[in-house]
């Protein structure tokens, strides 16, 4: 298969996946002393700690995907050369993430109350300021900014699929209250 060919099947993938029903646990009527923190969180967790996971999840295959794309596109080699890349990349993405994610469960929906209209904005959001990120990595590990743009490309297609992916996966998966 060529390179396009993995290309546009990669997208039309990310298509389906997005097109695809969020399965999320129907809310229970309101109660009246629901604090900002339950709702966000279903009162299973608390706000930090579900974001510290999400972002564990998250960064995980994230930045395994990220070494692979820095040694093949900005020609590191991912045992010798990409310490300073892998640690520059770990802690950038790991405290946007972490601070995106916790300010989507204090300002956004209750997870119970996902769409795909408001994952697609959180994704689209998120790709938006992880891009500008990548776009400096590459620019600073790979030395030109036809690199770091290549990088920020092939970043978008495999980080979306990723993010998209970790957000259902604890859509579905996400540890829930006991029951009353």
């Amino acid at each position: 298969m060529t390179p396009s060919g993995r290309l546009f099947a990669l997208v039309a993938l990310l298509v389906l996946v997005a097109a695809t029903p969020v399965h999320a646990q129907q809310t229970a009527p309101a109660q009246p002393a629901a604090t900002p923190e339950e709702i966000a969180t279903d009162g299973a967790l608390p706000i930090w700690e579900r974001t510290l996971y999400k972002t564990l999840t998250y960064q995980t295959m994230a930045n395994l995907s990220d070494l692979a794309l820095y040694d093949v596109l900005l020609g590191g080699t991912a045992v010798a050369g990409g310490a300073g890349f892998f640690a520059a990349n770990a802690a950038s993405a790991a405290a946007l993430y972490y601070g995106y994610e916790y300010a989507w469960q204090i300002f956004g929906p209750p997870p119970g109350e996902k769409t795909n209209q408001t994952i697609l904005q959180k994704t689209v959001l998120y790709r938006v300021l992880n891009s500008s990120r990548n776009f400096t990595l590459g620019l600073t590990f790979g030395g030109s900014t036809t690199v770091a743009l290549a990088f920020v490309g092939a970043n978008f297609v495999t980080d979306t699929a990723i993010f998209v992916g970790n957000e259902y996966a604890w859509d579905l998966f996400r540890p829930r209250a006991p029951a009353q």
